[in-house]
């Protein structure tokens, strides 16, 4: 660049700089900030507002007595289902072999076919439900028909 090419870049720099320098310290204050309202809001606003999107408030003391119960109700073990009666027959074992990248939807449709459970969905959604999806062991295990679905959980993740 030449010598006036500079020059001229500089000028313009000196002229923008002026501009932006008087137009600051020339206009109005107020104007140049936001004009922020100050709007305060009613109790009976702010619960329409919740009631027309399906919410509700509660008092902070009540929120922390439910976060309270529900820690404790995390802390207690799984329970196990209630136990469906059924007659005796004769005891099938089977031997279920759990392979790498086998999904619970898989080993339950295994277990339904071999006759160990009778609902393979249900079962998939009781091991997800419950958690027990996420430790699945690897391996071969021995199992019965008749057992509730907490014992079979049991045998597939130890």
């Amino acid at each position: 660049m030449s010598k006036v090419g500079f020059q001229a870049f500089a000028a313009g720099m000196i002229v923008a700089t002026s501009l932006l320098g008087g137009t600051y310290f020339l206009s109005d204050k107020q104007s140049a900030s936001a004009d922020i309202e100050k709007k305060e809001v009613s109790e009976s606003e702010v619960e329409s507002f919740l009631t027309s999107n399906g919410r509700i408030s509660i008092p902070t003391d009540e929120y922390e007595e439910l976060l309270a119960v529900k820690d404790k109700a995390l802390k207690q073990p799984v329970e196990q289902p209630e136990k469906v009666e059924e007659k005796q027959e004769e005891v099938v074992k089977y031997t279920v072999k759990v392979t790498a990248g086998m999904s619970t939807y898989e080993i339950s449709n295994v277990l339904e076919q071999n006759g160990i459970i009778s609902d393979s969905f249900a079962f998939d959604q009781y091991l997800i439900k419950h958690d027990f999806h996420r430790k699945i062991q690897l391996g071969s295990f021995e199992v019965r028909k008749g057992m509730d679905w907490y014992q079979l959980a049991h045998i597939l993740t130890d």
